[in-house]
């Protein structure tokens, strides 16, 4: 391929979330009067503008559970570790930012805190950089270290005590490789003044805000509908809803059946919390599957070397045919180290047709004492959707932060085609000479 371009990417770590069932752990809900204010900039314009009409508690109350399995990133586990964050630094912000008559965590500062976490500068007057000292969420969802530093302009209640006023500042955030979004010009500087306010909807920052808020959005296929009655579908009948859709897949791993050829692949093995993986893949049909666009019902389930069902995620998709008629959609799962035997359904359910495919998974331990390489990922370099998951999309399991993947089934390309080389490395050693992290590979 001598036209070809190839580039090799380097992620030292992403944040991955797979389309699981939703947990059952109820949410603790906030007084509906103040989770306006304090989710105010966590809300999509659409979600802002429907909570604004509801008029009847009940169903404030119901818009909150459903706000937050919508932005559940582990959804098969009790926890929601979005909701456990946000409301970790909604509390310190009310340590650092607080006023006589306004809780920090609703003031302007607590609002970015809790939306873009921790700034990488802090710049004041004469541009001065100065180090925040704070814990917030990681990337990964856990609390980061606290950064050195005084934190001095950090911190309202510093000014109150010595009785003078604050300071100005701008928070200046840049682009990392794992976010779930990214800035305008890779970098995004907030104008706070004197009393903790920044310029909500002003131009590129607006844009940004808006970007990063529909970033952590993974479950959009739970949806705030409303019943016979006016009021909002409940969270179980929503989710249930969602899940239905894709009944008939799952009942395919139960009794499997072929009714047309259908393969399957793994494509991405990456580092997920909680010392898991995420391992997802592409399944294909059979040429001349399809004319049109169609609705294709997938379920995968990983089992582990006794057998036993481990892991198991579904969903709908609506897929373009390829020029050839077949039909090609990804699937993903979290699983923990091990070997796994991952069998993925596919049912159009027009015609009812339906069969499975079934090949062998191998995890390694990405968080244990050696440097682990997971396998490449080649894919064209092309423009990647960015965004929010879309749940019906069919390269859905493929979202990487802002990036959704569209590797090709059987690494089949042209001699045209410009190539984008993806590979993860963990267990960097820290350098005693230099206090960095170190790693070396070869591909």
């Amino acid at each position: 391929m001598a036209s070809r371009v190839c580039r090799l990417v380097l992620f030292l770590s992403l944040l991955v979330v797979a389309g699981a069932p939703l947990g059952t752990a109820a949410s603790r809900e906030v007084d509906t009067r103040r989770f306006p204010r304090l989710a105010r900039i966590l809300l999509l314009p659409e979600e802002a503008t429907l909570l604004k009409g509801l008029e009847d508690e009940k169903d404030r109350l119901e818009f909150q559970r459903i706000f937050w399995a919508r932005r559940d990133p582990t959804p098969g586990t009790p926890a929601n570790e979005f909701e456990d964050n946000v409301r970790a630094v909604w509390a310190h912000a009310d340590e650092l930012f607080s006023y006589p008559n306004q809780k920090g965590s609703e003031t302007g500062c607590g609002q970015v805190l809790v939306l873009l976490g921790r700034p990488e500068e802090v710049l004041g007057t004469g541009d001065a950089v100065r180090t925040p000292s704070v814990t917030v969420r990681g990337k990964e969802g856990r609390e980061a270290t606290p950064a050195p530093g005084p934190g001095r302009q950090f911190d309202n209640m510093a000014y109150l005590r010595e009785g003078s006023t604050r300071e100005p500042e701008t928070w200046v955030y840049r682009d990392r490789p794992g976010l779930p979004y990214t800035f305008t010009g890779a970098e995004l500087r907030v104008a706070i003044d004197a009393e903790c306010k920044y310029a909500e909807g002003a131009g590129f920052l607006g844009e940004d805000l808006r970007r990063a808020a529909a970033a952590f959005v993974t479950r959009p296929d739970i949806a705030y509908g409303r019943g016979s009655d006016g009021h909002l579908v409940p969270l179980a009948a929503a989710a249930a809803a969602s899940a239905g859709a894709s009944a008939g897949a799952r009942e395919l791993l139960a009794a499997p059946r072929t009714d047309f050829p259908l393969a399957a692949e793994s494509k991405l093995l990456l580092r997920a919390p909680k010392g898991e993986a995420y391992v997802a893949g592409l399944v294909h049909t059979a040429a001349g599957a399809a004319s049109a666009p169609a609705r294709l019902s997938l379920a995968a389930q990983a089992a582990d070397a006794a057998g036993q069902p481990v892991a198991s995620a579904a969903r709908e998709v609506t897929v373009a045919p390829q020029a050839d008629g077949s039909l090609v959609a990804s699937w993903g799962l979290s699983l923990k180290p091990g070997r796994y035997k991952v069998t993925v359904a596919a049912l159009l359910p027009e015609p009812g047709r339906g069969s499975v495919s079934a090949i062998d998974v191998e995890v390694p331990d990405f968080g244990g004492a050696a440097l682990v390489a997971s396998p490449l990922v080649v894919y064209p370099d092309e423009p990647a959707g960015a965004g929010a998951a879309d749940a019906r999309d069919p390269y859905a399991a493929m979202q990487l932060g802002p990036l959704r993947l569209r590797p090709r089934f059987g690494n089949a390309f042209a001699s045209s085609d410009s190539l984008m080389v993806v590979a993860t490395l963990y267990g960097a050693k820290v350098d005693a000479a230099t206090g960095q992290a170190a790693m070396r590979s070869r591909y």
